[in-house]
């Protein structure tokens, strides 16, 4: 469980990064960012070494996609997934691996719960939504679009 999340930790903190980046025009060297943090007084994972080859590799993709570690969260995600969900019904909390779990879920799943976004936009603005199975504008069966 907790090289799963470890591994979504990381994977969410350079997908930041690069957008970051992308954003504001910084080229952040993601390889050589994970290199120095291997060496740090707090850090020093040597996960760090795998990361730095994975953005060597690709600095684009986000890490939970490269090969090595997408088959070490195969093998070690549903272990984060028991000690969460075994945490949150004995009422304990554990706020870094559930948000790893759920950013884990949020990435490899097409449609999630998200899409309910665009329904509740509808609702309150009159924003509109889509729908999967015909194209174009829509408007839910409430208020004044009934």
């Amino acid at each position: 469980a907790l090289i799963a999340g470890k591994i979504m930790c990381y994977a969410q903190g350079f997908a930041l990064l690069s957008k970051a980046g992308a954003t504001y025009g910084w080229d952040l060297p993601m390889p050589a960012i994970a290199e120095v943090w291997r060496e740090g007084c707090i850090i020093r994972s040597s996960m760090l070494n795998d990361m730095a080859t994975a953005l060597t590799q690709d600095a684009a993709r986000n890490l939970m996609f490269a090969p090595y570690f997408a088959d070490l969260m195969t093998t070690h995600a549903g272990a984060l997934r028991r000690v969460v969900g075994t945490a949150v019904a004995h009422g304990l909390p554990v706020p870094a691996m559930s948000a790893a779990l759920s950013y884990f879920d949020t990435m490899r799943t097409g449609r999630s719960t998200a899409n309910m976004i665009q329904a509740q936009r509808d609702f309150f603005g009159a924003h509109s939504f889509e729908r999967t199975d015909t194209k174009g504008a829509h408007h839910g069966p409430w208020g004044s679009n009934a």
